[in-house]
């Protein structure tokens, strides 16, 4: 039997492709061949590894050495993943055929779309990545589980970039997309891959398969390798959802935040109570040029209101509940201009041409607040600066002539003492951070416990099978000294 050479890669190219097939790739695959990763040579100095869980195909050319003449064969992930744990960045990876694997002849054909590239820039992948966030999980809704890109406004620049769950909408638009006609792609995980998401620009390609049915490849280059993502378009129609999109009559209070603001709030949702509460609430409570976010434990217990910072506001004073994972996803996105109404109404985050849609969730005494004394979330996590040091200024000369009358040194004023609120505000910032840190530790202390646990647990099955087995021996024993005797 005629073995192929092994390629040779560097550890530190194969372990971000690694995980970037395990998101095609699930632990137990439905077919043995659906686990593996196709090998095969591609250039003089690239190697192609491809896996595909036949919705999406992921295919990444990663540099290597290879003898030529290597035929394709495939590699189980698990195999791949076995190579390269331990193996520091610079050390060198052998890859050759595996006899657990199926032949290279069952793998599934990848569709080959040669049609011309259209180019997308930094600001529509960007808007296309934030759609896909916003896209719906429900695997009964499958044309939500998607971003869709419209191309069926008219005007210069009229074409969008939409995603939607149904509970919260992302719209981008101010755009010109290069399509003959609107494009609906599908959402995976694969989409928040690092090495993706990170590469700049997209090449986007559309044709149609052997069965006439439409597909796309979108391919990105990075300086380590390059990568292409290949699948079936989504048949339409998308729902209408400019229709849920609010119009700015609509709106009676109109406020514009900061970046630090917008900042803080991402810092502090995950810290605020109530992540167990059904639809996860936390408000967002505008009072008189302020804004602060309102959260509880329980549902029986009043809101506390938890100050962000001043804002530009307009209109009168508004509270709306929401989802905290569409607020927090909203001041991520950098959507600093929020337009609200009443507590029933949906609330506008925008940006720009970006803007998105949040629909209120149900509050349980919208009206009972505390107000306890808290510093404001952008004082709390503001980073700290020590103080500068004061350098004295230089003394005048003294006069030497006899002539001259000798002045008395000016008494040095008394150095102010430090502001007392802004010494307690850095306290409980570094109190803070402490109780990170003490929680990190916590955690790491709980797994070791959980683990001490479990091998305590095997310890005790494997003496409990020893001690079965020496009974039995005892057992065994005592009968043959009966028979003998």
């Amino acid at each position: 039997m005629k073995t192929h050479p092994p390629i040779q890669l560097l550890a530190g190219d194969l372990k971000p492709v690694v995980a970037g097939l395990g998101k095609l790739i699930p632990r137990s695959p439905s077919l043995a061949v659906l686990g593996c990763v196709k090998v095969e040579a591609w250039g003089p100095q690239s190697v192609r590894l491809t896996a595909t869980d036949l919705d999406l195909t992921l295919s990444v050319d990663v540099l290597s050495t290879a003898e030529k003449g290597l035929a394709p064969f495939l590699l189980p992930l698990a195999r791949l993943r076995e190579l390269v744990t331990g193996l520091r960045s610079d050390e060198v990876v052998p890859l050759s055929p595996s006899i657990k694997a199926p032949p290279v002849g069952e793998f599934p054909e990848i569709p080959q779309v040669r049609t011309p590239g259209l180019t997308l820039p930094e600001p529509v992948v960007t808007s296309l990545l934030r759609a896909f966030a916003c896209a719906s999980n429900d695997p009964t809704r499958v044309v939500l589980r998607s971003a869709c890109l419209d191309t069926s406004g008219t005007g210069e620049k009229a074409h969008r970039i939409v995603g939607t769950n149904g509970r919260h909408l992302f719209s981008s638009n101010s755009m010109h997309l290069p399509l003959k006609q609107s494009v609906i792609l599908p959402d995976h995980p694969l989409w928040k891959w690092k090495p993706l998401a990170e590469a700049r620009p997209w090449t986007l390609r559309l044709g149609k398969d052997k069965h006439e049915a439409e597909v796309f490849r979108m391919e990105g280059q990075r300086p380590e390798h390059a990568w292409s993502v290949t699948g079936r378009l989504l048949d339409g129609p998308y729902p209408n959802y400019r229709q849920v999109i609010p119009g700015q009559d609509q709106f009676t209070t109109m406020v514009t935040l900061s970046e630090a603001a917008l900042e803080a709030i991402t810092r502090l949702i995950p810290r605020l109570p109530g992540k167990q509460l059904s639809n996860r609430p936390v408000g967002l409570h505008c009072e008189k040029g302020r804004i602060g976010l309102l959260a509880r434990g329980e549902n029986d217990e009043p809101w506390i209101l938890h100050p962000i910072d001043r804002c530009e506001m307009k209109g009168p004073d508004a509270t709306a509940f929401l989802n905290r994972d569409y607020l927090e996803k909203a001041a991520a996105f950098g959507l600093h201009r929020i337009s609200m109404s009443d507590e029933m109404s949906a609330v506008q985050f925008s940006r720009g041409g970006d803007l998105m849609v949040v629909m209120p969730v149900r509050a349980i005494d919208p009206n009972r607040i505390e107000r306890p004394a808290l510093a404001p979330a952008v004082e709390q996590f503001a980073p700290s600066t020590p103080p500068r040091p004061v350098i004295p200024a230089p003394l005048p000369p003294k006069p030497t002539g006899p002539d001259q009358p000798t002045k008395a040194p000016k008494p040095t004023p008394p150095a102010k003492p430090a502001d007392p609120l802004v010494q307690a505000r850095q306290q409980v910032a570094e109190a803070d951070e402490a109780l990170l840190t003490a929680r990190k530790t916590l955690k790491g202390v709980r797994r070791s416990l959980h683990a001490a646990r479990t091998q305590r647990s095997e310890t005790k099955r494997e003496l409990g099978g020893f001690r079965g087995l020496l009974r039995k021996l005892q057992r065994g024993r005592k009968h043959e000294a009966k028979k003998a005797s």
